[in-house]
């Protein structure tokens, strides 16, 4: 069973560019779907049915999991049945009586700009750990970028002259992003300091790879890219901690107030839009809601007639 699941996430990424981290938890799914026909006795998945996948999801549901993950589970099982009937290893589908359901809509949580700005602005100091992570925080709200994007991103990807970045976001696409002042003055401290320490590292033995045009940009100590550990740890030192208790704070945060505050001050949606990397404006749009609950808040307190 678990080498159809493989077969399916393999296909499933060459052929409909499947993000990484859906892969991955499309895998784990799969897998604690297949232990729970396993323990019904099923050995294939041409004999699994209807009430088979109805049980798993219910027990899922008892256990704890949150609506949000139910529904992914069950956008997981009925792609891979919908892959394993195109290929002709099921008879017929068992998953029509899956109720699909539709995602909670919650509005992105967002830092305002006179909060933001100065923790940002507070990472001054010229220890290299510091020009580092400021040019990690004004790129992550400078550019909007999604954390497996900065991650992704390599040397040749930067454009200094013309203050542009290419970004290859979810299935593959790739979109130009331009940066501002701020981040072009932290990448340029920043891409000194990172030449330094290359040409110094392990006595230059790794300085050519560190320096190729295709070696990652953003480094951690260990000279190995930054992963999204990484930026957590970034986010939750610098900005997060500085913070009111209890306030949300994540590198995805950064994105949100970027596409937040671009809107607050008139940026076309369509807009907004490209420079997010989203398929379909729908998805920009709920950043309209952001925008009208604040409105809403300053009608409140503004409006004179009580």
């Amino acid at each position: 069973m678990e080498r159809r699941i493989q077969q399916f996430l393999d296909a499933a990424a060459y052929e409909r560019g499947l993000a990484p981290l859906t892969r991955t938890a499309y895998a784990a799914d799969l897998a604690e779907l297949a232990a729970t026909l396993r323990r019904r006795g099923r050995t294939d998945w041409a004999q699994a049915t209807a009430e088979d996948l109805v049980a798993h999801l219910e027990r899922l549901r008892r256990s704890g999991h949150a609506e949000a993950s139910l529904l992914r589970y069950t956008a997981a099982i009925r792609v891979f049945f919908a892959w394993l009937l195109e290929e002709g290893l099921i008879p017929a589908l068992p998953t029509e009586s899956l109720v699909g359901g539709k995602r909670p809509k919650r509005l992105p949580r967002t830092l305002a700009e006179g909060a933001l700005n100065p923790l940002i602005e507070a990472v001054d100091g010229t220890a290299p750990i510091d020009v580092r992570d400021r040019a990690v925080l004004e790129v992550l709200y400078g550019c909007g970028l999604r954390c497996a994007e900065l991650c992704g991103l390599r040397l040749h990807d930067l454009d200094g002259k013309a203050g542009t970045m290419r970004v290859r976001g979810k299935g593959g696409r790739e979109r130009v992003v331009p940066y501002g002042p701020p981040a072009a003055r932290a990448l340029r401290a920043y891409l000194l300091w990172r030449r330094t320490f290359a040409l110094s590292w392990k006595k230059g033995a790794h300085a050519a790879e560190l320096l190729a045009p295709e070696a990652p940009l953003f480094l951690s100590p260990s000279g190995r890219a930054l992963n999204r550990a990484h930026l957590a740890a970034i986010v939750r030192a610098r900005i997060r901690a500085f913070l009111p208790e209890g306030t949300h704070a994540t590198p995805h945060t950064l994105r949100h107030a970027y596409a937040t505050h671009l809107l607050d001050h008139g940026a076309p949606l369509m807009d907004i839009r490209d420079l997010l990397g989203h398929a379909s404006v729908a998805t920009t749009q709920i950043y309209t809601h952001v925008s009208d609950t604040r409105l809403r808040s300053t009608f409140d307190a503004c409006f004179p007639r009580k």
